[in-house]
Formats: C-alpha cells, structure tokens, sequence
C-alpha cells in the first residue's frame, strides 16, 4: 500500500499477524518498508527495500538495512540517489558491490614486491618444488635487498613494479655482483613468480615477460685451490656424521649434490667397486657409471653415505657428447674413469695430507 512515511508511523506501525506487509513511500519513490510478524522473542523486523528502474533495461530492487537503524531520511536519500543514477543507466548497487569485492580481493593481494615472493615461495614452491629452500635463498639475497630507486626491491609497492626494475636488478647481479648464471636463475625464477601472480590476478601483465634471458652462461672454471680444497677437507672432520662423509663424497665422487646425497646402497656394486646412478636421478638422463676409488669405498664402510662437487671433466660428469660422438659414441669409458677417479682421490689425500711423496701424485689433464 502507498503511503506517506513519518516517523511517527515507523514506530508505532502495527506488524501483521502472517505474511508481511509493504508500504510504499509516496515522497520517495521506489522507497518501500517492509513489515515482518514478530518473531518468537517479539521483535518487528522493519526493513527498508528500494525499487528502481535502470534506463534500456528492467526494474531492480535492493535491500537497504532496517528501521530504526537507517532513518527515514537515511533510507530516502539513499532512494532518490539510485534513482538518479539508475536514470543516467548506471546500476548504482551493482557498481558498489563489484567495488566492494574488489576491495575484498585487494586486501588479500600481496602489497609489495615481497609480499608477492613470499607468497610465491610458500603457497606454490613449497608443494610443487623440490628446490624450495634454493628459490627463497635467491629472493632474499638477490632480489628482495636489491636497491632500485634508493629502496629495497622487496619493499616497493607490486603494482609499481615496472620493466625498468627488473632491468636494473639483473644489470646489477651481472655488473656489480659478478654473477653469471646466477642472473639468469634469477630472472627464469621472477619471471615465473610474476605469472603465478598473473593467474590469481595479482598483477595483469608480467613486467618480466620481455625481458630476454642473458648470454652470459659460461663453462664453469673456478676451481679450488689445493689449499682451499685442504680447508674443505680438515673442516669436514670437525663435522658429525653424515655432513662428515658427504663433503668428502663430494669431493671424492666429483657428482652433482643431490645424486650423491641421494645415493642409495641399491646403486652401490662393493665387488667391482661401482656406483650406477640412474637415469631417473641424474641430469644426463641416462644411467651413468662412476668407479669408487679405495678412498671412497673407505668412507663408505658398511652403509650408505649421502653427497657433491662439481669437476669440468665431461665424461666423470657425465656431460652428453655433441654432433657425431653423441650419436656413435656410446662407449662409457669406465676404465678411463676409473683411472681418472683413482688419481684424482691420490691427489687429494696428498693435498690433505702431511707431506706424502708428491712423486706418486698423477696430475689430471684434459685429453682430446
């Protein structure tokens, strides 16, 4: 029923014993309360409704909270202001309630560029990386201190993150920092955190995404020197086991970290002192036969031991050949490994030694 509202009548409406009764606003138009029967405490629910009609389209309604908490002048401004909109085509509690979810998505977005890869890290690496711990380490020494703008990289705003700075961060670890390979795990690592972002709409376009990985990788050439290598050694002992026996391993085996960490007793052939890494566990992809010199079958004893260094001899490494060689040359050259791994654990226990007849050292060369 139309009616012209008052407060008077607001408070001293009689509620209906079944169903509800609406009264309509004659001042306001499309303001409309509604009466509720009381409820099993006694209490009116007296809600306000507002109907409107958008331009080109089709009559809407809202609800606008209750009496007494919205007054009537509340409620009647409230009601003339969508009518106006409504007016001009726009649905103004639509347009409030996409901003209001927006605002809901913007307070659980990461604010800041390390905000982003930390989520990163432990929302997505965590269950999907067997790298996590090596991904975090990199943000937080490289990326996240890094000064762009006189500022920690980390600390800037995510949807001021722009091109420019990932630029300037990759030109300082390569320029300043000296690094090599290290930049590019760096950008290959951001540039899939951005578009992890990108999928929960955290960012809409990945500022990394043009960025062109750098022709900076290079064989590595740093190697230890005897004295270095002595230090390691003499460190290890200070070490319980197994970190004692796996940097010896490292050393002694020259295989990646992880396969020999990962080195199981099933790999391990005691009788022809033989260690078989499997393709499976390997980066050739192939299984690859590594010889265990005396030293090592040592430090092995009775059980396994976890372990890694990193030689450039290609064929103790296991590095795949190119061209021709790689289709024809299948040969493992274990004998020549074993030669290789032989000298190479007698020139290290002289290294690590006190003073043994360096005439029996056998001095590793590159052959052809």
């Amino acid at each position: 029923m139309k009616k012209r509202l008052t407060d008077r009548f607001l408070q001293s409406v009689t509620p209906p014993a079944s169903e509800r009764d609406t009264y309509s606003d004659t001042e306001a138009d499309g303001l409309e309360l509604r009466v509720s029967p009381r409820d099993k405490n006694g209490v009116v629910l007296k809600a306000w409704s507002i109907r409107y009609h958008l331009k080109g389209g089709e009559r809407r309604r809202v609800t606008y909270r209750s009496y007494p908490a919205v007054t009537l002048a509340e409620a009647r401004a409230r009601a003339k202001e969508i009518a106006a909109a409504a007016a001009r085509g726009i649905d103004l509690p639509e347009q409030e309630e996409r901003q209001r979810e927006e605002e809901r998505k913007a307070a659980k977005r990461p604010q800041t560029v390390g905000d982003l890869l930390d989520g990163y890290v432990d929302k997505y690496c965590k269950t999907n990386q067997r790298r996590c711990r090596l991904v975090e380490r990199m943000f937080d020494m490289h990326v996240k201190p890094a000064r762009i703008d006189g500022r920690p990289l980390g600390q800037k705003p995510l949807v001021e993150l722009h091109r420019a700075d990932l630029v300037q961060l990759l030109d300082d670890l390569q320029n300043e920092k000296g690094l090599h390979a290290q930049v590019n795990r760096v950008r290959s690592q951001l540039l899939a955190a951005l578009n992890w972002a990108i999928e929960r709409e955290y960012l809409e376009t990945n500022p990394a995404a043009a960025i062109k990985k750098r022709k900076i990788e290079a064989s590595r050439d740093r190697v230890l020197t005897d004295e270095e290598l002595r230090s390691i050694w003499r460190a290890a002992d200070q070490l319980s086991d197994p970190s004692r026996s796996l940097v010896k391993a490292w050393i002694l085996t020259g295989q990646r970290r992880d396969e020999v960490r990962c080195m199981t007793w099933s790999e391990i052939d005691l009788g022809r002192a033989l260690w078989t890494l499997p393709a499976a566990r390997n980066k050739g992809k192939r299984d690859h036969e590594i010889p265990l010199s005396p030293t090592m079958l040592a430090l092995l004893g009775d059980r396994p031991r976890p372990s890694r260094p990193v030689f450039t001899i290609d064929r103790v490494l296991n590095h795949a050949k190119k061209g021709l060689a790689e289709t024809y040359n299948r040969h493992q050259y274990l004998d020549e490994k074993r030669k290789a791994l032989k000298a190479w654990a007698e020139r290290v226990a002289f290294i690590v030694g006190d003073g043994h007849d360096q005439a029996n050292v056998v001095e590793l060369r590159p052959t052809a």
